[in-house]
């Protein structure tokens, strides 16, 4: 791969001050010749994109008028990586550092010219030698996608090239002609599920590979558990599970029907069981149980196809 390939990096804060300036610090550190970073502030309501612009103003730097979720604010700066003439664009979350040589394996992979898409080791940023995700799938039981190996040793697990059916969101380099053959993330889903959505629809054109010698580390700012799940996850990742599979057949759809509020009673009870041992979280706890189930509520609805979006 020629190191005239122009790479842009789409980088999306919504009030992270601390988390993005990581992010970037760790892109500016990186070994390739230049990556050029885009950065996208989603509207944050507590000044940090005004701040971020002010300490990075030699950066890309794109103001949302309004928070468009992770899939409208990527977006944004993927738009703008294309009509910069981006030969490849790598969406990367703002709670990610990436390590020194993460770039150069995957443009490796890029060289074979019907790979679109490679996703890389990503290793929990707390717990550093244990994988949050290393490639996905698609479950159709789990009615979901699936990070694979997740909880697994870095050391013992994942260590293998492979291609894959899905790339995390929070990590993937895009060659720019997957956007312009596949279109966009899909913003109705506002965040969680729109890479497993994009991935379908890439690998319809192109391959996705899995290369284990790319390695970043990712805070995952969803919740590592039932009881410390946010809110926004709680709703989002609840409902867009069920919307994702709105055109599937009706047996299959009763199953995720099904599925769902069986897992979101499941939720519930570790939620209730959280409540009564750990009162200092009784306050988020309250939130995430009624996210859970009006997304329950919604999610229903759109995969019934009686509520659009």
């Amino acid at each position: 791969m020629k190191n005239k390939s122009q790479i842009y990096a789409v980088v999306l804060n919504y009030n992270g001050y601390n988390d993005t300036i990581n992010c970037i610090e760790s892109l500016k550190k990186a070994k390739y010749n230049v990556i050029n970073i885009i950065l996208v502030d989603n509207a944050s309501t507590d000044s940090s994109g005004r701040l971020l612009n002010k300490k990075y103003p030699e950066l890309h730097f794109i103001f949302s008028g309004k928070n468009k979720g992770f899939a409208g604010g990527m977006n944004l700066g993927i738009r703008d990586a294309l009509q910069k003439d981006a030969d490849f664009i790598l969406l990367v979350n703002n709670d990610t550092i990436v390590s020194e040589n993460f770039l150069e394996p995957m443009l490796e992979d890029m060289i074979d010219s019907s790979v679109g898409i490679v996703s890389g080791k990503v290793f929990y940023k707390d717990f550093p030698d244990t994988i949050y995700c290393a490639g996905g799938r698609v479950d159709f039981l789990k009615c979901t996608g699936v990070a694979e190996f997740q909880g697994k040793s870095g050391k013992e697990y994942a260590n293998v090239k492979r291609e894959i059916s899905l790339a995390e969101g929070c990590f993937m380099l895009v060659r720019s002609e997957v956007f312009k053959k596949v279109g966009f993330l899909e913003e109705k889903f506002f965040m969680y599920l729109e890479d497993v959505d994009f991935s379908l629809r890439a690998r319809k054109h192109f391959k996705i590979v899995y290369n284990n010698n790319s390695i970043i580390y990712h805070k995952s700012g969803g919740g590592k558990a039932w009881d410390e799940f946010t809110p926004l996850y709680s709703y989002y990742y609840t409902r867009n599970r069920l919307w994702f599979f709105r055109n599937y057949f009706f047996l299959y759809r009763l199953y995720v029907i099904f599925f769902s509020v069986l897992v979101s009673l499941l939720k519930s009870l570790k939620m209730f069981q959280s409540f009564i041992i750990n009162p200092n979280k009784r306050s988020n706890l309250k939130k995430s149980f009624s996210s859970l189930w009006r997304g329950t509520k919604d999610g229903v609805l759109l995969i019934l196809k009686i509520k659009n979006v």
